[in-house]
């Protein structure tokens, strides 16, 4: 289904066992995992991480990914496709945390527009959708930002770890969007002090 996607700044590729000891020396700053349904503190918190992903994905319901610096070839973070639906093609684009070292950048800008890209003009889907719980507002603006259509709010739509009640913000990109938040996210990356 895939090898790899390759931008200015960020090589994306797909999520190995070996990626273990990366992910967890950038994702064991506490702050990442605020808003995620886990949390990371240990190694093996990691591989456990990790080993879920890879199952899921031997199981055809999510494809998880690395984001490596393209200079260094360092991790600098992870995302994945999940709810996959080719019946309905379309897709969930989450799980996406990246290491606080690149929070402000765009990183996050280009990772998005490599994967929407992919998914609207390789796989032909027809509706991408991210979600977020209600309470992450850097979340929900930097999925604006990148021009996702806020549709509503499921109200106690999941258990958070600690145990309250959360809020999940929806939103996508459908296929007739495409073309507009093509050309946003191209001139947001060509023109990054803007």
């Amino acid at each position: 289904m895939f090898d790899e996607l390759v931008g200015e700044k960020v090589r994306i590729v797909p999520m190995e066992k070996n990626h273990v000891r990366g992910l967890y020396e950038i994702g064991n700053d506490q702050k990442i995992w605020n808003h995620l349904p886990k949390a990371i503190f240990t190694p093996n918190d990691m591989q456990d991480f990790v080993e879920e992903a890879l199952c899921q994905k031997e199981a055809g319901t999510e494809f998880p990914f690395i984001v490596l610096q393209r200079e260094n070839d360092k991790i600098i973070g992870t995302t994945r496709f999940f709810d996959i639906s080719i019946q309905n093609k379309s897709l969930e684009i989450g799980w996406t945390w990246y290491t606080p070292a690149v929070w402000g950048t765009h990183i996050n800008t280009e990772c998005k527009y490599l994967l929407l890209k992919y998914c609207f003009e390789t796989l032909k889907l027809i509706r991408v959708q991210f979600k977020t719980d209600e309470r992450n507002i850097r979340s929900q603006k930097a999925i604006e930002k990148i021009g996702g259509v806020k549709e509503g709010v499921l109200r106690n739509h999941m258990i958070r770890k600690d145990g309250t009640f959360r809020n999940s913000v929806f939103y996508s990109v459908i296929e007739s969007d495409w073309i507009s938040v093509k050309n946003k996210l191209t001139n947001m990356l060509e023109n990054p002090s803007d």
